[in-house]
């Protein structure tokens, strides 16, 4: 999620895994990613690949997804809780 995906990411986007364990359940999803790597024009077409809004998203934020209000400040790791400034490529 909004991430920097330069050209050395393969135009495919993903690997494929060994073996079929849980292809039934999972699923894939990219919200406003930029760089040259991040054009989905080539992406595999698994049925596991899903289109999201951003504001859909925001549950898979480190704040919504794991608490990391709750601990990762103390850290010292530099954070952003929720999505960020929409940006354009």
């Amino acid at each position: 999620m909004q991430s920097q995906i330069d050209s050395v990411i393969d135009p495919a986007g993903w690997a494929e895994w060994m073996g079929d364990v849980n292809l039934d359940t999972l699923w894939y999803a990219e919200v406003d990613n930029r760089g040259p790597g991040a054009v989905q024009t080539n992406r595999v077409k698994w049925p596991g690949i899903k289109k999201i809004a951003t504001k859909d998203a925001e549950m898979f934020t480190a704040a919504k997804f794991i608490g990391g209000d709750s601990w990762i400040p103390a850290t010292g790791v530099p954070y952003a809780a929720g999505m960020v400034i929409p940006f354009i490529n």
